[in-house]
């Protein structure tokens, strides 16, 4: 499949289903983690009820996907870090706080570029074997295709289905850069049906410990094995990202 075919199917189901889209990530045809195996994960909540995936990439900042707060009240939304199991209160472990602030760059809801929001949190998180920040690649960094990553997250196993009480992750292989587009990684599950779907965007794609991609969107359906999965590029805004932090005293860290 050539890239001019993947961006012109591309365009075409952007177009179509602009008015019906919601966030995506689910797990679908993943295995449940263990307790700590990502202690970077993000929660992400209204009204204690989980919508959205992040990762941890500084104690004051987690990183998620701006597609996650088209309809959400940030004043309403709370980050918890060091949670595993959804169901359970988790004391020891869990920190939650609220955004004080959130940094979009250029997001572009009709064509999904630029997928990539900043939440500074009200404090800075205190880290633990539970809770620890994800690197950073190098700005303009590339993932060569065959790279092996992973994707986490609470995300529902089949369409439609409910949330996961523990966290899920799948290993995936970059694809080709014909079967993408300039702004995104994508990824696929060459051996059988799995990968990102609906209702838990934001959450990181890993790649030798380093947070290479956010969690976008899926075409035409969740794990199909026709279509990659689609991620915003990070290596594309670390200047931002760090800009930002360098405006409230916090790249040193």
């Amino acid at each position: 499949m050539t890239r001019l075919t993947v961006l012109a199917l591309l365009a075409g189901v952007l177009a179509s289903s602009r008015a019906g889209s919601s966030p995506l990530v689910d797990i679908v045809g993943g295995r449940k983690a263990r307790p700590r195996q990502f202690p970077f994960l993000a929660s992400i909540q209204n009204q204690g009820r989980h919508f959205c995936g992040g990762a941890l990439i500084h104690p004051r900042f987690v990183m998620s996907a701006a597609s996650c707060f088209r309809n959400q009240n940030p004043a309403t939304v709370t980050v918890v870090l060091g949670a595993y199991d959804l169901r359970r209160r988790e004391r020891r472990s869990r920190q939650t706080f609220s955004i004080s602030s959130m940094s979009e760059n250029g997001y572009d809801p009709q064509q999904n570029l630029n997928d990539l929001v900043l939440l500074q949190l009200d404090r800075e998180a205190n880290l633990t074997s539970s809770v620890a920040t994800l690197a950073l690649p190098l700005q303009n960094a590339t993932v060569e295709a065959g790279t092996r990553c992973q994707v986490a997250g609470w995300g529902t196993r089949r369409s439609g289905g409910r949330l996961s009480r523990f966290p899920r992750f799948v290993n995936v292989t970059v694809t080709p850069e014909d079967q993408c587009r300039p702004n995104n990684v994508c990824t696929g599950v060459l051996a059988r049906r799995a990968g990102i779907c609906n209702g838990d965007s934001g959450g990181p794609l890993i790649c030798d410990g380093v947070i290479q991609g956010v969690d976008s969107f899926v075409i035409r359906g969740c794990a199909t094995r026709q279509f990659p999965d689609f991620f915003a590029r990070v290596a594309l805004y670390v200047d931002w990202i760090r800009s930002t932090l360098r405006r409230v005293g916090a790249e040193g860290h």
